[in-house]
């Protein structure tokens, strides 16, 4: 009897996880396909705008939303308020535009620190905002995790104080953003298809007015309008369109595994799903691809799983912990 029912907490546990683990793979598919695809469109093609990229992605995704709504795939939410609404696009927009200056102004390597650092970031504004914090074992396991990612990605840090102020303003943005399109949902009753159809008009209007930071970009040196200008007649072609509308399609994927992911998990299982994918990247580098794999590499990888396992047993331990309580008893689960 003993082993049927742990064979059964077993399955139930599988058959739990089984939407969450869906939307991890879809987001880290998602954001490997758009990772190589803006490649080609920077390098490529040299459509050196990011923020004007990133508003094609947003009108592709409203576009392919609203067809799916029109479609009968899903209901849109007619009666969301405004004002949330515009608060997360306002939020998706600084997160974005932070991004990019930190990413101008710092070296590669502090830029990849800043990435590692959303993920205590974003328990500490959960717990600062919200007043929601983590067991210590939660806490031992994402700085082992942190560690073990740094130690295996990062190479050369070298920043200045201004560089520093904007590289944690970005780290601040990403968190804010991961955080608040969860409350969002739930705030709202909002799926991730109703949300994302519902705030994307407005994220649109605000990238549009930030768009002239994309002239202020060295590869840009001809002005705003001449920028733009340069481009269509030098770059501009069949294939370099094609390809930015294929980034766009991806960008729907990428902002839509996000909300789902975020909105069956939470801000922190996100930031763990993409150092998974860190690591996943790198291991592929070194079978498949005979990157090297130097000691200081193989130490971080080995660091960063075993903090990986151990937050994974720590969810499924309270996932089962959550079973064994009577219903009066159950607290609603920071996953």
């Amino acid at each position: 009897v003993g082993y049927k029912s742990k064979m059964s907490q077993f399955v139930d546990t599988i058959l739990e996880n089984v939407k969450p683990l869906a939307y991890a793979l879809f987001n880290i598919v998602a954001v490997t396909g758009i990772v190589a695809v803006n490649k080609q469109v920077f390098r490529e093609y040299e459509f050196h705008f990011p923020i004007t990229l990133v508003m094609i992605h947003v009108f592709i995704t409203y576009c392919g939303l609203l067809t799916a709504n029109l479609l009968g795939l899903f209901e849109a939410k007619k009666d969301m308020p405004v004002s949330p609404r515009v608060f997360l696009a306002a939020s998706f927009v600084f997160y974005n535009c932070a991004s990019l200056v930190n990413l101008n102004v710092n070296t590669v390597g502090f830029y990849q620190i800043s990435k590692i650092l959303v993920t205590p970031m974003v328990m500490i504004l959960n717990l600062a905002l919200f007043g929601e914090g983590t067991s210590p074992e939660i806490k031992g396991a994402v700085s082992i995790m942190v560690i073990g990612v740094t130690v295996a990605t990062v190479s050369d840090v070298d920043v200045t104080l201004f560089g520093f102020i904007i590289g944690m303003t970005a780290v601040a943005g990403a968190a804010q953003q991961q955080i608040f399109i969860g409350k969002m949902q739930k705030q709202l009753q909002a799926t991730a298809n109703q949300l994302l159809l519902g705030y994307t008009p407005f994220v649109f209007v605000l990238l549009a007015l930030c768009t002239p930071i994309d002239s202020q970009l060295p590869e840009n040196t001809e002005g705003y309008q001449g920028s733009y200008q340069h481009w269509y007649e030098n770059h501009c072609t069949k294939a370099a369109v094609v390809t930015i509308l294929i980034s766009g399609c991806f960008g729907l994927l990428v902002s839509l595994s996000t909300f789902l992911l975020i909105g069956a998990t939470s801000a922190l299982t996100y930031n763990i799903v993409g150092h998974i994918k860190t690591l996943a990247i790198l291991t592929m580098g070194v079978l498949f691809f005979g990157d090297s794999v130097t000691m200081k590499k193989f130490a971080g990888v080995s660091l960063a799983l075993v903090g990986v396992v151990w937050y994974s047993k720590i969810k499924l331990s309270k996932q089962a912990a959550q079973k064994t309580l009577p219903e009066t008893m159950k607290q609603p689960e920071q996953k």
